[in-house]
């Protein structure tokens, strides 16, 4: 079976089921107001709510971030119900996530791990408990509360980096990579949903796997990792993924492209050079309330000594076969 892709970009609007539900911090951390060159947010996602022109901006940690500029953000805000009892614990780490509305309410995915839990060993390292999981609001704001007690897939496969679509018939589907400790490589894997995405459907198809991308062959401790994908659509009738790996050591973001009429079946084929190199990572794309389209990932960067990982914001160009990134929008770095 061919799955036919309907692509869509995260809008969303806020609704009144959750009148008593305000936006919050976490405990014992203070509301602040940062400048985007001055955040550290790894793997971000924005999504953009239309009625209000509020920005809202996640990544790694969990939290979410408002603004009306993409300039000046405000938070950090706690939007997640975790339920101590399940699977992942009770302060799991949490990473990747991302926000999708689909038939009127809200779907929080994210990779969740458990660094308490070893589910095995790759030479001297150990292989954490690591799943993808989904939490549903009626709300853009949350409160999020996980789909399911159990873990939608087998939470021992550690599992990461999923990003959700919908196809013409509105399934849902997880497109996701597997740790390629657990397996030689990682291979980007598509599993449907059940209707009410709170199942798996069957066995995930592979879509591809990291031991084709040509430029990072000869660093041969990095063929085989790929993570973070996120799916789109060119005008020129391609389907593509954009996904995280490393170059020359460097985090790096590469993109692989397919013929929209084979649906998610692919072929897939990697492109021979990476779309960023020197330390990107995890990019996504979205519209503007102009329709603009932009991308945002996060660049690995080193002030004072720390390591930091800090939002950048490009305009690119999907108007041909293949996507074109044009304009950086905050350049300060």
């Amino acid at each position: 079976m061919i799955l036919s892709l309907a692509l869509f970009v995260s809008c969303s609007l806020i609704n009144n089921k959750n009148e008593e539900w305000a936006l919050r911090t976490p405990k014992g951390i203070q509301e602040q107001t940062m400048d985007i060159d001055t955040m550290n947010l790894r793997n971000p996602f924005i999504f953009l709510d239309k009625k209000n022109l509020i920005y809202y901006m996640t990544g790694d940690g969990g939290y979410i971030w408002t603004s009306k500029n993409m300039r000046q953000w405000c938070g950090p805000y706690a939007i997640l119900e975790l339920d101590p009892t399940m699977w992942m614990g009770e302060n799991p780490q949490i990473e990747s996530p991302e926000i999708h509305k689909h038939n009127n309410r809200y779907y929080y995915t994210a990779t969740f791990s458990r660094p308490d839990v070893i589910i095995g060993r790759e030479g001297e390292r150990d292989i954490i408990r690591r799943s993808c999981h989904i939490f549903v609001a009626d709300s853009i704001q949350g409160p999020y509360k996980p789909i399911c007690k159990e873990p939608i897939f087998d939470s021992y496969k550690a599992l990461q980096g999923a990003t959700f679509c919908t196809d013409e018939n509105n399934f849902g589907y997880l497109i996701y990579s597997q740790d390629w400790r657990q397996q030689g490589q990682d291979k980007v894997q598509v599993t449907m949903l059940s209707e009410n995405l709170d199942t798996q459907i069957g066995e995930p198809f592979i879509m591809f796997a990291a031991s084709t991308r040509e430029w990072t062959e000869e660093q041969q401790s990095n063929t085989r990792a790929i993570d973070g994908p996120f799916l789109f659509a060119t005008e020129g009738n391609m389907l593509g993924i954009l996904f995280a790996a490393e170059h020359n050591g460097c985090g790096a973001v590469g993109v692989a492209y397919s013929k929209k009429q084979q649906g998610l079946n692919g072929p897939w084929n990697i492109e021979p050079e990476p779309l960023f190199t020197g330390g990107y990572g995890q990019a996504m794309l979205f519209n503007d309330f102009d329709g603009t389209l932009l991308m945002v990932l996060h660049k690995e960067t080193e002030i004072n000594s720390e390591k930091k990982y800090i939002p950048q914001i490009f305009e690119v160009d999907n108007q041909y076969e293949k996507l074109i990134i044009k304009t950086i929008i905050n350049p300060n770095l």
